[in-house]
């Protein structure tokens, strides 16, 4: 009888899923986001290497969030950028 192979979820599969949703939860989070990205790969390759190791789908999750909290930032940060400085003008 061969004894069962212990398997958990990669602490960076976790970690990727997990910056990549609290990067939506508050404005400006491109620094979370990025982070989300590259926590994904490097988990990504570590189950890759390690098959006893779970968690491909939550690092794929929080690599798909990041990138698209990175793309909506830049599409969005030049907008916020013109409006906060048309409020400063009509401030002064």
């Amino acid at each position: 009888m061969e004894p069962e192979k212990s398997s958990y979820y990669n602490e960076l599969a976790i970690a990727s899923l997990t910056i990549g949703i609290l990067s939506f939860i508050q404005l400006f989070g491109l620094e979370r986001s990025i982070t989300a990205v590259v926590f994904g790969i490097l988990a990504l390759k570590r189950i890759k290497q390690d098959e006893s190791q779970r968690g491909k789908k939550m690092a794929m999750a929080g690599i798909i969030l990041g990138i698209i909290y990175t793309l909506l930032a830049i599409i969005i940060m030049p907008h916020a950028i013109e409006l906060a400085k048309s409020i400063i003008n009509n401030a002064k």
